[in-house]
């Protein structure tokens, strides 16, 4: 079993498109903080970190940030948007 997925996250506030690696066991909530401060890297900070971030899956559906990755309904290859 993988570890992580490579899913591709659309950032709304950018208008800019990311592919990252997520670990299936961590916390969403942690993810997302993860996610944040990767994308103020990979945007040379033209990303800014914010507290109420949500993430929204390809059917418009926001993800719960209290499960872990695995069970958050994302798979590899999946397309998300954070808002």
């Amino acid at each position: 079993m993988n570890n992580k997925i490579l899913v591709t996250i659309y950032v709304f506030s950018i208008d800019e498109s990311y592919d990252l690696l997520l670990p299936v066991n961590l916390k969403m909530s942690e993810t997302l903080d993860l996610i944040q401060d990767t994308l103020v890297e990979l945007s040379n900070n033209n990303y800014v970190k914010h507290d109420n971030v949500i993430l929204i899956n390809s059917e418009s559906k926001i993800i719960n940030n209290k499960n872990v990755v695995r069970l958050s309904g994302l798979t590899n290859g999946c397309k998300i948007m954070l808002i």
